[in-house]
């Protein structure tokens, strides 16, 4: 060790001042260091992974709406998330889900998906939120539609993996069904016709009952970076009062 740098048992002496940590103290603060560190990178990866989002949609959506009944089948299993989709058919008005849990402006209610018949198959197509009404007991009133209709929409593909406390029974469906999450696996069991693998959001349109708005709760990138900023700063800051509570200077 160099004159103005010196170790002893008790500490480590620089200067006219000792560091001399306690192992407890010393082990919390790496814990609570790893920590913060950990909770940063973390929202550094989320960070990056809306900047990939939103690179996608905005690449997506420059694209020309393709029509679902042209679509391969190599095409259906991969990511259609944001495409745009449009198809011709039919609603089937009986069955509808209602997606749970769903708010607009502080107020309760659902996303309705509804059964469409298109080329031969049934589509889930997300006509957007409704209000819950007075009573929750009792599902609200959704509209209908008849005869041959084309749909314009973005294709998403639903998480099955979202977390929600109570498991969906489809053993035992009424119509309308409530569900926590979009499971479309699960939801093919629903319907004599094969099901897509994606559903289709429909395009936002004033004059509809129904509110899509789809990415109005959408948190971009530049808030995990500022998120990111704050767990670091909180590592340094922990750092910083660490050594100086440790660090005292060498009585005479």
């Amino acid at each position: 060790m160099s004159k103005s740098v010196s170790q002893t048992r008790s500490g480590i002496t620089l200067g006219p001042f000792r560091f001399a940590p306690g192992i407890i103290p010393t082990v919390a603060t790496i814990l609570m260091l790893s920590l913060l560190v950990n909770l940063g990178l973390w929202q550094l990866r989320r960070a990056e992974a809306k900047n990939t989002m939103v690179e996608r949609l905005e690449t997506r959506n420059q694209q020309a709406s393709r029509d679902i009944a042209t679509l391969t089948d190599m095409e259906m299993s991969a990511d259609m998330t944001d495409f745009p989709i449009h198809a011709t058919g039919q609603y089937l008005n009986e069955f509808n889900l209602l997606l749970d849990n769903r708010t607009h402006r502080g107020q309760p209610g659902y996303e309705v998906l509804s059964a469409f018949l298109t080329d031969g198959k049934v589509l889930l197509v997300n006509r957007g939120w409704i209000a819950q009404g007075p009573d929750r007991s009792v599902a609200p009133l959704i509209p209908k539609e008849s005869g041959e209709i084309t749909l314009q929409g973005n294709a998403h593909t639903p998480n099955p993996d979202f977390f929600v406390l109570k498991e969906d029974i489809y053993s035992d469906v009424s119509w309308p069904f409530l569900i926590q999450k979009i499971d479309l696996e699960k939801s093919s069991q629903l319907f004599d016709y094969q099901l897509h693998p994606f559903v289709l959001r429909l395009a936002p349109d004033e004059t509809s009952q129904f509110v899509r708005e789809w990415h109005s709760h959408f948190m971009g990138p530049e808030k995990h970076y500022g998120y990111a900023v704050q767990w670091f700063s909180l590592a340094i800051a922990l750092l910083g009062i660490y050594l100086v509570v440790n660090t005292h200077r060498k009585q005479k």
